[in-house]
């Protein structure tokens, strides 16, 4: 030992570490089977369900077939036509009354009210100026009025 007195010494120290980083690396192989029996079981199990709601389907879509098999030998060709017409005429004229404007009425005003009117409101903002026409000269509008402008 030199004459420090520290034990264990700083390059000891790298030394060790570097072998317990070693160490933990050597066990890495076993691990790595265990990662991949992981993955395997995961698989597994997303290809099961998978598979259940497959099969789910294909039920369902069984029962819909039968379903309509029963409604067609139930109803003939003959009879669904005016039936299908019949609940498309519906669903147009649906459409169509949503579309369409509708006509205001004016409200029945009982003549018993005679309230009178309430306190004049605060005056509104001015509107938009209208586009304005061509110039007319006064003489001419007081002319057509029937009306002389003195002369000056």
């Amino acid at each position: 030992m030199e004459g420090s007195g520290k034990w264990p010494s700083p390059a000891c120290r790298r030394t060790c570490k570097a072998s317990q980083t070693a160490k933990r690396w050597r066990h890495w192989p076993d691990c790595s089977g265990l990662v991949c029996c992981l993955l395997s079981v995961a698989s597994l199990g997303f290809c099961t369900l998978l598979q259940y709601r497959t099969s789910d389907l294909q039920t369902r879509v069984s029962h819909l077939e039968e379903e309509r098999q029963v409604l067609s030998a139930w109803l003939s060709m003959d009879q669904m036509e005016p039936a299908i017409f019949n609940k498309v005429d519906q669903l147009l004229n649906e459409k169509l009354k949503a579309r369409l404007p509708r006509m205001r009425t004016a409200r029945s005003v009982l003549g018993a009210c005679v309230c009178p009117p309430g306190p004049p409101g605060d005056k509104g903002r001015h509107g938009r100026r209208g586009v304005s026409g061509p110039a007319v000269s006064t003489r001419m509008t007081s002319i057509a009025h029937g009306n002389r402008l003195a002369k000056k």
